[in-house]
């Protein structure tokens, strides 16, 4: 489903203006969007795993940041095998596969951040953790993408 021709990689230097890059790469915005699809669908099955840990963990303790990290956790390791096969065109990248996995870890970790602190703020300004959940999901995904997608598999 990957495609080799490289028309969703980023020039160096472009920093995570992702919209500008398609343009610059030689595509529109137009050809961000399969990328894009995949990488949505690949965002939904991690966060089904993610979903089923923190309420599987919520409902077993009780405490919502704990579990949204943990669920967070286990929808990262998925997310990178299903990302690097199905996403990114990882097969001519220079870059070493444990460097990747690193970069790759490093922005779930920026994603757990904001996961945790969404999560936090929302819960306790009174939402329940559900639609916390939610938001922090939603804040993630378009700043781990943005990430992944300039820095991580470019």
């Amino acid at each position: 489903m990957s495609t080799g021709h490289g028309t969703h990689r980023l020039a160096r230097g472009a920093g995570l203006n992702v919209v500008g890059a398609a343009s610059r790469s030689g595509g529109s915005l137009r050809g961000l969007l399969p990328q894009f699809s995949r990488y949505a669908v690949v965002s939904a099955l991690a966060l089904g795993l993610d979903f089923a840990a923190f309420l599987g963990l919520n409902g077993a303790i009780g405490y919502p940041t704990l579990a949204g990290v943990v669920g967070y956790g286990c929808g990262i390791v998925l997310h990178y095998q299903l990302s690097r096969h199905f996403v990114f065109a990882t097969a001519s990248s220079a870059k070493s596969a444990h460097r990747r996995f690193g970069e790759f870890v490093a922005s779930g970790l920026i994603g757990l951040a904001v996961t945790a602190v969404v999560i936090a703020a929302a819960t306790g300004m009174g939402a329940a953790p559900i639609v916390a959940k939610v938001m922090a999901a939603g804040a993630s995904f378009l700043g781990v993408y943005a990430i992944r997608r300039a820095i991580v598999f470019a």
